[in-house]
């Protein structure tokens, strides 16, 4: 499951929340208004795994845009330094990649690839062009002992009673976190998967976010990411797709 996606319907108020942004002066800490989303939605997620169809999640929504404290879905940071456009904070999110042995014959005799906490830090730069981001997070709870480093450009496009939220970027995925969730080790091959040891990738991805608001409070909400994986990926033998795509969508109330 795709935690991004979900992150991005939840960013997508906070950023047409009525706060500043590009060509407006970034708001004082105690004039900044807090927000709070919640609701429900279903998310509808591909795996890139042999035999692993993909599954419908449905799923609540949370979001909360504080003074400093934000918390989108599931993941969340903390801005501890802003000034000029600029934020610069910790950030954490879960990582909802793996699998379990049972989800398909081809992983037979597998070891299970758990989820884990990432954490790391977020620097943003908010400018009249769009938002630029750059972040680095590291594996917190010792599963697959990697690190990503993400940099990503996002515009906000007002249209017809529409917010539509592009972003394109850059994932960066250390040889740990690669292998971990792609390699088969030697003791796991098998006739037809022969042992792979993954080295460090860099996946491309797109991303569209759309809100529509209806009556009063309420927001109708959907996201959509395409990330094309590196050959380090799809060369491994329990890997039959080139790419993950997500999807999703719900219904939001903000107070």
């Amino acid at each position: 499951m795709r935690i991004e996606v979900v992150m991005a319907a939840m960013w997508i108020c906070a950023a047409v929340a009525g706060g500043a942004w590009a060509g407006e002066a970034e708001p004082s800490v105690e004039s900044r208004k807090r927000e709070v989303f919640v609701g429900a939605g279903v998310l509808v997620s591909s795996k890139p795994y042999r035999g692993i169809d993909p599954r419908v999640y449905p799923i609540p929504m949370f979001g909360y845009e504080g003074e400093r404290l934000y918390l989108r879905g599931v993941g969340g940071g903390y801005q501890l330094f802003r000034m000029g456009g600029w934020s610069l904070g910790p950030v954490l999110q879960p990582r909802f990649d793996g699998y379990e042995a049972d989800d398909s014959r081809y992983l037979a005799g597998m070891k299970d690839r758990d989820l884990t906490l990432d954490g790391g830090v977020g620097l943003t730069w908010r400018t009249k062009w769009g938002l630029i981001g750059l972040s680095w997070i590291t594996d917190l709870l010792g599963k697959h002992h990697g690190q990503e480093l993400e940099f990503s450009y996002t515009a906000i496009l007002p249209y017809a009673g529409f917010d539509f939220i592009p972003s394109a970027g850059l994932r960066y995925k250390s040889d740990n976190l690669v292998d971990y969730y792609y390699g088969v080790r030697t003791s796991e091959a098998r006739a037809g998967r022969p042992a792979y040891e993954a080295t460090e990738a860099v996946d491309p991805f797109v991303r569209l976010a759309v809100r529509r608001k209806l009556g009063g409070k309420w927001s109708l909400l959907g996201a959509v990411q395409y990330e094309w994986f590196d050959s380090e990926i799809t060369d491994s033998p329990i890997v039959d797709r080139s790419n993950d795509v997500s999807f999703v969508a719900g219904l939001l109330y903000s107070f």
